[in-house]
């Protein structure tokens, strides 16, 4: 999985789902979450939330923090579409699953 490829450990994708009550994630990481959730769901982010970003990141890193979530939002929509196997690493490692539940 991507997350774990990123340092990620199997607590902190078990609270993927439920980040703002996390005792896992920090402020930051709360504030990066929302942000991508937001950006993937509804496709704009409103002045509040933009403010917050921009309070907390450089303008260059909220660039890469966009790009990052925007590709990762386009190879989702490809593998989607595509229905991608998973390769035999991924399965060993996240099962037989359809899907990567990140609900609400």
């Amino acid at each position: 999985m991507l997350g774990r490829s990123i340092g990620l450990n199997d607590e902190e994708i078990s609270w993927m789902s439920q980040a703002e009550s996390s005792p896992v994630f920090d402020e930051t990481d709360r504030l990066v979450l929302r942000y991508s959730e937001v950006l993937t769901r509804e496709n704009r982010v409103d002045d509040k939330l933009y403010a917050e970003l921009a309070a907390k990141f450089p303008r260059e890193e909220l660039v890469e923090l966009c790009f990052t979530v925007g590709l990762s939002a386009l190879v989702n929509r490809v593998h989607a579409t595509f229905r991608t196997d998973l390769d035999s690493s991924t399965t060993d490692s996240v099962g037989d699953v359809a899907f990567c539940p990140i609900g609400r």
